[in-house]
């Protein structure tokens, strides 16, 4: 009985081999003289009353660690807990909220002079927001300034060189290949193209359809026939714009038209070649128009009246990279043709009559679309000669 009573208030103690962990002393309480000197320490003497409670076993005199029961569970929980304060530390750095958090949010200091055992908020002042905000400010301009800074410059420049002129009769060139597409595309979407095709394909359903379900094999057989047939009758009557672009992207077209002083032709070029502007994105050749000057006197006039007739820019060629266009480069590119003339004492300039891109290899019902886009260059050339000559009018009516 009294052995009995002694294993009461004495618990049994079993070898130590026997625990996961020797037993140790039970930890001192905690007074002002041990106090925590950071919110790590703190948070930890939070939660220990927490675990001692939930993992006390009988005849042990501390709590039992969860890696003591768990195999592979070796992750200190003090990770989890430096990660926590950190996330807090560093949102009370950097928050721009109007409203101040509570005070037990803001980091503590234990080891300020004069404050034994007290808790001493430092939440940052506006000053220290203001200044984050400033630097991050200039962080976000420097790093656009540097991002403009790196993109290729756009220039438009007179073409000084025969590898210049021979990029800039490639690239008219494609563009009058790519024509073709154009007259492709009106061709096969015009409303008596798709009545023909509609009529087509029900001649061959009302002749080869009797009713079985193989008939409708030899349907769609034929129906496709009929399709490419129709697709190879479109690209043979648009393949001129391929022996065209091969005409027009050569030495020859370039110099088209000057015959040595011929005094029978009734117009007068001048100068020894066309004056070609290119536009370029750094190195890559996006645009290119081709001016020439000619002398056009009235009918009648004699070679003195050629020679004191009016001289009118041409613009034999205009053409922008597929990928830049509808972007103002090709806009650009006629200001600068308008800017030419004017320095030279040209009047116009105006489209010739037979430039690059007017050839129309197609029958007119089929040429709507390239009369349309032509007009849209007019119109925008005589705009651009509308704002050039109001600018150049009052910058003169300013100077006197």
């Amino acid at each position: 009985m009294g052995r009995h009573h002694q294993n009461h208030h004495h618990p049994l103690r079993l070898p130590d081999h026997l625990y996961l962990s020797p037993p140790s002393p039970p930890s001192p309480a905690f007074s002002a003289a041990t106090a925590p000197t950071s919110l790590l320490a703190v948070k930890s003497a939070i939660f220990l009353a927490t675990s001692t409670s939930l993992f006390q076993e009988v005849g042990r005199s501390r709590a039992f660690a969860i890696r003591d029961r768990i195999p592979g569970f070796k992750t200190s929980a003090a990770f989890f807990t430096t990660l926590r304060a950190n996330l807090i530390l560093l949102d009370l750095e950097h928050t721009s909220s109007v409203a101040n958090p509570p005070d037990i949010l803001h980091p503590a200091d234990w080891t300020s002079p004069g404050n034994s055992g007290t808790l001493n908020s430092t939440a940052p002042s506006p000053q220290c927001h203001s200044y984050w905000h400033s630097e991050m400010a200039n962080n976000d301009d420097d790093s656009t300034v540097a991002a403009l800074a790196s993109l290729p410059e756009l220039t438009t420049k007179p073409a000084a060189t025969d590898d210049d002129r021979v990029e800039a009769l490639h690239l008219i060139a494609d563009s009058v290949a790519q024509q073709r597409q154009l007259a492709s595309t009106a061709i096969i979407f015009h409303p008596l193209t798709l009545c023909a095709l509609v009529l087509l394909f029900g001649l061959a359903y009302q002749n080869l359809y009797k009713g079985s379900y193989s008939d409708w094999a030899l349907v769609g057989t034929t129906s496709a026939g009929i399709l490419m047939a129709v697709l190879i009758t479109v690209r043979w009557l648009t393949g001129g714009y391929i022996f065209e672009a091969e005409r027009v992207g050569t030495w020859k077209w370039l110099d088209e038209g000057r015959g040595g002083g011929d005094s029978h032709s009734d117009t007068e070029i001048v100068g020894s070649h066309d004056d070609i502007l290119l536009t370029r994105y750094g190195d890559e050749v996006i645009g290119a128009i081709v001016l020439r000057g000619v002398r056009d006197p009235s009918p009648g006039g004699g070679r003195s009246r050629k020679n004191a007739a009016p001289t009118v820019g041409q613009i034999r060629a205009w053409t922008v990279k597929r990928r830049y266009r509808r972007k103002g480069i090709g806009q650009g590119l006629l200001e600068e043709a308008v800017a030419c003339c004017r320095d030279k004492g040209w009047q116009g300039p105006e489209f010739a009559e037979k430039h690059a891109n007017s050839a129309k290899l197609v029958h007119p019902t089929f040429s709507g679309g390239f009369t349309k886009r032509e007009r849209q260059a007019r119109e925008m050339l005589q705009r651009v000669i509308e704002e050039q000559g109001t600018s150049t009018a009052g910058g003169k009516k300013g100077r006197r």
